[in-house]
């Protein structure tokens, strides 16, 4: 897995936050893949759940300007389509544009994560803190529910391990019946956040904020398995709309 980041360079004046929607970023990241190789941009947008690769942009405060985006790779073929597409972008200069505003990459980076190998060799462990950096919600029947639940909040992570992890690596399929059970919030600091998805449809509703996850259950294959899936939160994201900039989760250390 590997974390792509770069920083944008407005041409005319600063890139106004409140004007982009996680639609329109959306739809810049595929821009950029399509200009360097339409066949491989179309395999990422037709690539079945879970997505193998999350977006987060960067925003200056107070004055919400969007200054970069994080772009997160959960497998090597994925990784193969983002990073030469971007490098591409930058190298060239090409003029990008987020609905009217236009800008330029200034600077381009790719950080390799932890192997999923290295991830299964953690120490059991009962506690974890995360911070969930943009808003995070997750589908609940016919709704969406913006609380951190752990199994909901665990889910994404587990179905990327699944799905991009070599074979012999595969976790047990009762897993997140264990994490339902056995997990619990044992601190929050969190409130609602409301984002523009798309202007036709009603705002997204999520939480931003820090929580902490106690196990109260000593099995050891179950708590390394906690601590590898926290440790991939960063990677993978949580819950509804991970592509489009929702769900951003940093790991915390925990006392």
């Amino acid at each position: 897995m590997h974390t792509l980041t770069c920083t944008f360079t407005p041409l005319h004046q600063p890139l106004r936050g409140q004007a982009v929607t996680a639609r329109g970023l959306h739809g810049l990241f595929y821009h950029v893949l399509k200009q360097h190789d339409p066949q491989a941009a179309g395999w990422l947008h037709a690539h079945p759940a879970p997505k193998p690769y999350t977006l987060v942009p960067y925003y200056q405060e107070p004055d919400g300007v969007l200054a970069g985006l994080r772009i997160t790779t959960l497998s090597a073929q994925a990784t193969d389509v983002v990073w030469p597409a971007w490098e591409q972008a930058y190298h060239t200069g090409r003029e990008l544009f987020l609905g009217s505003q236009t800008f330029t990459l200034h600077n381009l980076a790719q950080t390799p994560g932890p192997s999923f190998a290295q991830l299964a060799t953690l120490p059991p462990g009962r506690d974890c803190a995360l911070r969930f950096l943009s808003p995070t919600n997750f589908r609940q029947g016919a709704g969406n529910l913006p609380l951190p639940m752990p199994a909901n909040v665990f889910q994404r992570p587990f179905l990327c391990w699944q799905a991009f992890a070599a074979a012999p690596l595969r976790l047990p399929g009762d897993w997140p019946d264990w994490c339902a059970a056995n997990l619990f919030i044992t601190a929050h600091r969190i409130e609602t956040v409301s984002v523009t998805i798309d202007p036709r449809n009603p705002p997204f509703v999520g939480f931003v904020g820090d929580v902490r996850y106690t196990a109260q259950n000593n099995d050891p294959l179950y708590l390394s398995i906690f601590q590898a899936l926290a440790q991939l939160t960063p990677y993978s994201g949580t819950g509804y709309k991970t592509t489009m900039g929702m769900g951003a989760v940093a790991l915390l250390e925990t006392p």
